[in-house]
């Protein structure tokens, strides 16, 4: 029995489908590109967005990401993949967007009034820069607590 002109057609679109990720999985590698895992730690479930960023170094971090994501906050501990990164080291900054407005919102002294985190040396009482917050880029799980 064979089958019909658009089952052959589905079938050879699934199958182009199928090469063509397989030749950008194999380009990302082939380039030295790759993803790090986050975990982050005492979310708000409900209460807003996660934002996540991934910068490479001292000139973007905290200007132009080179990777992010908005993931939707559903549970207290959310894993969240950054792919596309490359180099040796990477700093994760990361806030929930309790208002949904897209950044992140400060009081009047300019302390942040949102959940806030970034990976390597977190300090609540300062903003991170690149030498606190960078990890070796490879790592296999960057944990991120926020502040309850």
């Amino acid at each position: 029995m064979h089958a019909s002109p658009s089952r052959r057609r589905l079938a050879v679109a699934l199958t182009a489908a199928v090469a063509a990720a397989a030749l950008l999985s194999f380009a990302t590698i082939a380039h030295g590109e790759t993803c790090v895992d986050v975990e982050v730690q005492n979310l708000r479930p409900g209460q807003g967005p996660l934002m996540v960023a991934a910068y490479l170094d001292a000139a973007s971090f905290r200007k132009t990401s080179a990777s992010e994501k908005q993931v939707q906050v559903i549970t207290e501990t959310q894993q969240v993949q950054l792919c596309g990164l490359n180099g040796e080291s990477v700093a994760i900054a990361l806030y929930q967007d309790l208002n949904g407005n897209g950044r992140l919102d400060t009081n009047l002294l300019g302390i942040p009034s949102e959940p806030w985190g970034s990976s390597g040396k977190f300090s609540a009482l300062s903003a991170p820069t690149w030498e606190t917050a960078r990890v070796p880029l490879g790592t296999d799980k960057i944990v991120i607590k926020l502040p309850k």
